[in-house]
């Protein structure tokens, strides 16, 4: 059990302080407010992108076909992200479109998402008991190993080798939780998923219809992995309840990363690369997380907060070799 000291309480309540105080500051800038135009726009573009890629399916290569209809699905994790968050629009707007561009065109469920990604991870950023992102491929990422040891020794190359299928495991986490919960409406909107699958049956022969299936099931979850797994991996694991001595600026910027690269990353990434603004500022859109960027790395670094950020090569190496290292710990 994490005991609180009195000099423990008084830097959490001073981090509170100097944190309030600044975020005051940028909430009058206007860099906190919802932007419902742009995200209506990125929204359009979504549904503007799935009109020209099933019209013109059986006109194009197949393989160009999945590739891009992987681009597409990850646009639209990006926007579920973000409707979960309440960048755009209120919680009961955001909720609802959530279900068509979860459930149905990821077959995700939106609820799954919001339990798992919104409440634990990011109240519990890389905490070992609570936080399911950094709990995942049998433990290894915080040191542990339930799966057989041989995948346990070469664990550095398998987990690369494995994001592929990331989605399938997301699949049936999904169905499990509304099973489980009951939730009929999350289920008929996830069974309506399967109507993109079959319509790419219907129009194209059936040989061209499995290499676009493959490619876009397998490369989506290899480019989500890609972009998420930057996110957290590699960095400090808090271990027991030790996040209680923590303030929640502190929680958020020891257990996060940022990826350089400008507004091409930030694009590629969808947001996702200005990792600490998002865990500090998990409402704020990811439209603003770049000029929120230069005023949050500015106050952390005087204030002697953690800001850490690296380039999308360093991040890959970094999760590399600290898997690499932990195989010979646990």
């Amino acid at each position: 059990m994490a005991e609180l000291t009195q000099e423990i309480k008084e830097k959490k309540a001073h981090d509170q302080e100097l944190f309030h105080k600044f975020t005051a500051e940028l909430r009058e800038t206007g860099l906190l407010d919802k932007t419902p135009i742009r995200g209506g726009f990125e929204i359009l573009l979504e549904v503007s992108g799935y009109a020209l890629f099933f019209y013109f399916l059986a006109d194009v290569s197949p393989i160009v076909a999945g590739l891009f209809w992987v681009l597409l699905t990850v646009r639209s994790t990006y926007i579920v992200h973000d409707l979960l968050h309440k960048q755009y629009f209120s919680r009961k707007t955001g909720n609802r479109l959530a279900l068509i561009f979860g459930n149905f065109t990821l077959g995700l469920s939106g609820k799954w998402w919001d339990r798992e990604h919104n409440v634990m991870h990011h109240t519990y950023c890389n905490s070992a008991e609570k936080d399911g992102d950094v709990q995942g491929f049998g433990g290894a990422i915080i040191g542990k190993h339930d799966s057989i040891k041989f995948l346990h020794r070469y664990q550095h190359i398998a987990f690369f080798l494995l994001l592929p299928v990331i989605y399938f495991s997301f699949m049936m986490q999904t169905y499990q939780f509304v099973f489980e919960r009951k939730d009929w409406k999350e289920l008929l909107f996830l069974l309506l998923h399967f109507i993109l699958p079959a319509s790419v049956f219907y129009l194209l022969p059936l040989g061209d219809a499995w290499t676009v299936i493959a490619i876009h099931y397998l490369g989506y979850g290899f480019a989500l992995a890609m972009v998420t797994i930057t996110n957290h991996i590699g960095l400090p694991i808090v271990f027991n309840d030790d996040y209680k001595k923590m303030s929640w600026l502190d929680i958020q910027t020891k257990g996060s990363r940022n990826v350089d690269g400008g507004l091409f990353i930030h694009y590629i990434y969808g947001g996702l690369n200005t990792q600490i603004e998002h865990h500090v500022y998990p409402h704020a859109s990811r439209f603003q997380l770049l000029k929120i960027a230069k005023h949050l790395e500015k106050f952390c670094k005087e204030n002697n907060f953690i800001y850490y950020s690296t380039s999308p090569t360093k991040a890959y190496q970094e999760i590399y070799y600290y898997l690499k290292d932990l195989r010979l710990q646990s």
